[in-house]
């Protein structure tokens, strides 16, 4: 028992400070950024609008402050991790709601807010809620690098209690995304205990490298059409000799020079001085055609120029 009790207030001492935690772990910025673009996507699913979300800002507070800055929340439901033994919370604001039966029963946004103090229906706590399981999804997909897990969403109601997060002595991180769309937007806010990111500290806390862009197919479609569409000299060669230059400096006019090739050897077809095909010489309607045999295996031609040397 001592030992346990040791160990707690160890864990307490290490996130006593609740104003720097997030800049000692610079990967849960990112991951959470990644969580909004996934949500974003993912939205894509169940409307046939697809909103822009934003992370807002990640900050550490405490419970007190917490509870406070959520009092005027439209809902919140529970976030079960089973693989990381803990319970996260999501409040939305009435905003966030409106937005959503929007988006969700095909509206353009010009049907008046209803009234803030108004209860929610169940309809739109319904809707609210399918969204959040979205965004659940998003969170799995944004952690699966840095600690797998589940997310299990419960029902969402107008309040719930910050005991489940855990012992109110320990401050909390609260994760502010904004969802637009249709000209509206509003806003929900994830929270967590600072001890669910203890295991993860170690992957949190490397320093954010450069994401990879994503790219735009419709931009690689458009890129692939024009240079396709590029004109290209094509050179047949029948035949290659090496000479002095003696040898070029005697030619004179008239003089045949002599070639190795015979009509049933190869031709190489290159472009700008890379081999690019092989082919055989023909006539078709009266003219020099020719008949592609294979293409050029530049690794294997290249070991071979240097086993000849």
């Amino acid at each position: 028992m001592a030992q346990t009790a040791g160990a707690r207030k160890s864990l307490d001492r290490l996130f006593a400070d609740p104003q720097d935690v997030v800049e000692r772990l610079p990967m849960l910025r990112t991951v959470l950024q990644k969580a909004a673009g996934n949500w974003g996507e993912l939205i894509r699913n169940i409307s046939a609008t697809v909103p822009n979300v934003v992370l807002v800002d990640v900050e550490s507070r405490t419970p007190e402050s917490m509870v406070a800055a959520t009092a005027n929340q439209g809902f919140a439901c529970v976030l079960e991790a089973p693989k990381w033994n803990a319970r996260l919370i999501v409040s939305a604001d009435f905003e966030f709601v409106y937005t959503v039966v929007e988006m969700l029963l095909g509206g353009d946004g010009s049907e008046p807010p209803p009234v803030a103090d108004q209860p929610l229906t169940r309809t739109e706590l319904g809707l609210a809620q399918l969204v959040i399981e979205q965004f659940a999804n998003a969170l799995e997909q944004a952690f699966s690098s840095v600690a797998p897990t589940n997310f299990l969403v419960g029902a969402a109601t107008p309040r719930v209690s910050f005991d489940v997060l855990g012992r109110q002595t320990v401050p909390i991180v609260a994760a502010k995304f904004h969802l637009f769309a249709l000209g509206l937007g509003g806003g929900i806010t994830l929270m967590m205990s600072q001890s669910v990111l203890s295991p993860m500290r170690n992957e949190l806390s490397r320093a954010a490298g450069p994401e990879a862009a994503r790219p735009d197919s419709a931009w690689s479609q458009k890129i692939q059409s024009e240079v396709s569409r590029a004109n290209v000299d094509l050179v047949a060669v029948l035949d290659e000799q090496e000479l002095s230059l003696a040898d070029v400096a005697a030619f004179a006019v008239g003089q045949v020079l002599g070639l190795r090739a015979t009509p049933e050897g190869l031709l190489r077809v290159e472009c700008n001085g890379e081999p690019l095909i092989n082919c055989e010489i023909g006539k078709a309607n009266g003219v020099y055609a020719l008949r592609v045999r294979d293409f050029v295996d530049q690794k294997t031609e290249f070991i071979e120029d240097i086993l000849a040397s």
